[in-house]
């Protein structure tokens, strides 16, 4: 099982990341960090540049987890990444139902519609 939904697209990175950003806050999340490093990895499958990291957080979706568990800060935010490799431009994102199973099932239901609506963000893009 994957822990992660990744796209590929044939655009700049940084053009496409901020209008990742501007769709993220359009759809009502907080963006709650941003980590754009520059590196470069040369790897077998391809050389990884400009990797990007955002942390994103819904309120009301936190305000519920915190309900269940007051610790449930240890597992936020969800990260979405992005990065440039030889055959072209990457966007994705963590996925919740598979990383905070650590939580309980409870979690994992209440996390599954941001996870969903954060696909169909990189899917529109």
């Amino acid at each position: 099982m994957e822990f992660y939904y990744v796209k590929k697209f044939e655009r700049d990175l940084d053009d496409l990341w901020e209008e990742l950003k501007e769709r993220v806050e359009g759809e009502g999340f907080l963006i709650v960090g941003e980590r754009v490093p520059v590196s470069i990895v040369e790897r077998e499958d391809g050389i990884i540049a400009d990797y990007h990291v955002l942390f994103i957080c819904d309120r009301d979706v936190i305000a519920e987890l915190v309900k269940i568990n007051p610790n449930i800060g240890a597992l936020i935010p969800c990260t979405a990444f992005g990065y440039v490799r030889e055959d072209g431009v990457y966007l994705g994102i963590g996925l919740p139902s598979v990383a905070w199973k650590v939580a309980g099932d409870e979690i994992v239901e209440l996390m599954r519609p941001m996870e969903e609506r954060l696909k169909e963000i990189i899917n529109s893009l």
